[in-house]
């Protein structure tokens, strides 16, 4: 009868010990489950961050230097998110768009730009001061150089003066083509003002300077032929220097 009791308490042991290590392999199976599933969230909301300031800059993009920066990070996201997917076919067909996205050469600056909507002038600029805080994260964070960090900000300051005086521009443009010359100068002198008072070095910049500097040649060389067969030139060059006069108003 003894030895009945010592086997059934024994047996009962056994059975508690079991009931422990497997609830304990549970509640660890589950915690592993949950780090997963809470890590791939992370990644897939810094995926889609990422992919959504590379779109972003698209339409305006001219230069390379930020999105090659933001292709690596987004890539290199994807790839970590593969250990952690439910979906692997689905990052892989989004590192492929990605891979062959990065190979599109950039946009052609083009001085005679589409006019931006209100909205549209409100989204860049709100995207360009997100990316800025963007590139400023991968800097503290080690992944791109401070003197590659600063090219990328200075080209981000560009970005955000030419989507200022896009309204500007659009309407000298379109006052030079209808052969209104005196509003398009008043206009060219404004934005040639505004630009010249940014510090920014960029070669879109240049090349802006230079096409207005040829529209206002352009405009003002009647003129100039004029002062050249007059009889009187100090007064057509007076008439000549009053109209050269930048507006004080360089509101965009």
């Amino acid at each position: 009868m003894a030895t009945l009791q010592i086997l059934t308490i024994a047996f009962l042991i056994i059975i508690v010990l079991l009931s422990v290590v497997i609830g304990s392999r549970a509640h660890q199976k589950e915690k592993e489950i949950t780090q997963r599933r809470v890590k791939q969230l992370q990644l897939s909301n810094r995926a889609d961050r990422v992919e959504q300031h590379i779109r972003g800059l698209k339409d305006i993009n001219t230069d390379t230097i930020a999105t090659d920066v933001l292709y690596d990070f987004y890539l290199d996201t994807l790839r970590e998110l593969l250990q952690y997917t439910d979906d692997p076919e689905k990052i892989e067909i989004r590192i492929a768009t990605a891979e062959e996205g990065r190979e599109n050469e950039p946009l052609t600056f083009n001085p005679e730009p589409e006019l931006f909507s209100f909205q549209e002038k409100s989204n860049y600029k709100e995207r360009l001061t997100k990316l800025a805080k963007m590139l400023l994260y991968l800097r503290r964070k080690g992944r791109i150089s401070n003197s590659h960090y600063q090219g990328c900000y200075e080209y981000l300051r560009w970005l955000n003066l030419w989507v200022q005086v896009n309204r500007q521009m659009v309407q000298a443009n379109k006052n030079f083509d209808s052969g209104d010359m005196r509003v398009a100068q008043t206009l060219y002198g404004v934005i040639l003002s505004h630009i010249k008072s940014d510090e920014t070095e960029r070669p879109e910049k240049n090349t802006l300077k230079n096409f207005i500097t040829d529209r206002m040649k352009e405009i003002l060389s009647p003129q100039i032929a004029a002062m050249q067969a007059s009889d009187n030139p100090e007064e057509v060059l007076s008439e000549l220097l009053h109209g050269l006069e930048a507006p004080k108003d360089s509101s965009t």
